[in-house]
């Protein structure tokens, strides 16, 4: 997962707000959405961020890959991340 330079990510205490600076809109995320963003950010790829997840919440692997790839899919639609594939 990229994140687009036109994406801006904001902490307001806990939850975050990102800004799509192309088309102006904005996507609000809770406390977990907003670990998972960070996450993303930090390793990139999603794996790590379900294996990460699961340690730290009360949540099995499927539960939390299903939710992963849903806020993904959100993002994505909305211009906030880029999904780059492996070769």
């Amino acid at each position: 997962m990229v994140v687009p330079e036109t994406a801006i990510f904001r902490d307001v205490e806990g939850e975050a707000v990102l800004l799509n600076l192309d088309t102006g809109i904005y996507f609000g995320l809770n406390e977990v959405g907003t670990r998972m963003w960070r996450l993303m950010e930090q390793h990139g790829q999603l794996d790590a961020v379900r294996d990460a997840i699961v340690r730290e919440f009360d949540v099995n692997a499927s539960t939390a890959e299903r939710d992963i790839l849903a806020l993904v899919a959100a993002l994505r639609e909305k211009g906030l991340v880029k999904v780059a594939t492996v070769a």
